[in-house]
């Protein structure tokens, strides 16, 4: 096992192994490819002569073009069986289960070292797993994607993937979701400046949003409803009581505590809130006591009207 633990943004191990490339044996080696100012694709792959994989090979192969000569970058396989073994797998035809003689190298990794050092050895198995690392021009891993040993990977997302990552290279800007090459992207350090940015070491996500949320309330809304409102409003319906709801009752005037001013607060309700925090805490809380007045209010009058059929 490598020392260093491969993740994006830190140096892919090196490597030089034997390869079929084009139906021949042949030594590659990483530092071939960054010194030639190539990205790398490196597939690994369980095993030679199996389902999954052969269809992985065969539409990457038969994109190569796309790869090589659009974006510079080279694509190579990788497995654990033997060079001899990935060699007769290549050179048998499609109908006999080869591969029928594609064009990518197919890398062998029978000491297991390689496949050690990128992490992706099923050590009981002895096969690598269905991992595929993006590797830049100068040998940083940027991208690792590994799936269940059943789902082949997406020559169309693996570009799309490396498109990205070329193109915020070449401008500095953030690609959003679903980017596509020949699309705008996003500007993060002018966006950053202009907003300001979220701290969120120094402030809190309710600091923050609190200014935000202000603006979407409107000052009758903050104005509407006090904490002697809630209280009595809270008190009643948990009371029970299907009587017309008044903003405060004789009790509270003569100075009685309901269930809120004793302690019970509801959780969307902080009795320490003051200033906008608090305003906007009261006019929500507001909002659903009147909807939960309106549905009361509905209830009774259709026991009424049921009532009255009765009779």
């Amino acid at each position: 096992m490598s020392g260093n633990r491969v993740e994006v943004g830190r140096p892919a191990p090196l490597f030089t192994r034997t390869a079929v490339v084009d139906g021949r044996l042949k030594e590659i080696s990483l530092s071939a490819y960054t010194e030639a100012a190539h990205w790398v694709v490196l597939v690994f792959f369980p095993k030679a002569w199996s389902f999954i994989c052969p269809t992985e090979i065969k539409a990457f192969s038969s994109r190569l073009e796309e790869f090589l000569y659009s974006r510079s970058c080279a694509v190579a396989f990788v497995s654990t069986d033997s060079e001899h073994c990935l060699k007769s797998w290549n050179g048998h035809d499609e109908t006999e289960g080869g591969l029928g003689g594609v064009h990518v190298p197919l890398i062998s990794d029978c000491d297991h070292k390689m496949s050690r050092e990128y992490d992706v050895l099923i050590e009981e198995e002895g096969v690598a797993q269905r991992a595929l690392f993006i590797i830049d021009p100068k040998g940083i891993v940027r991208s690792i994607t590994i799936n269940d040993a059943d789902v082949g990977r997406s020559v169309d997302e693996t570009l799309r993937v490396l498109d990205a990552l070329t193109f915020k290279d070449e401008y500095g800007q953030g690609c959003p979701v679903d980017w596509k090459k020949g699309e705008a992207g996003i500007d993060i350090a002018s966006k950053s400046r202009a907003e300001g940015g979220v701290d969120l070491k120094k402030k809190s996500w309710g600091e923050w949003a609190r200014p935000k949320l202000d603006r979407a309330w409107s000052a009758a809304s903050q104005k509407s409803i006090t904490s002697n409102n809630l209280a009595s409003i809270s008190s009643r319906l948990r009371a029970g009581s299907n009587d017309k709801l008044s903003p405060v009752n004789s009790g509270e005037r003569s100075g009685q505590h309901s269930s809120m001013s004793s302690g019970r607060e509801s959780p969307m309700f902080s009795p320490t809130s003051n200033g906008v925090q608090g305003q906007m805490d009261k006019a929500l809380l507001q909002q659903r006591f009147e909807n939960m007045q309106a549905a009361l209010a509905n209830q009774s009058m259709n026991q009424s009207q049921g009532i009255g059929m009765a009779n």
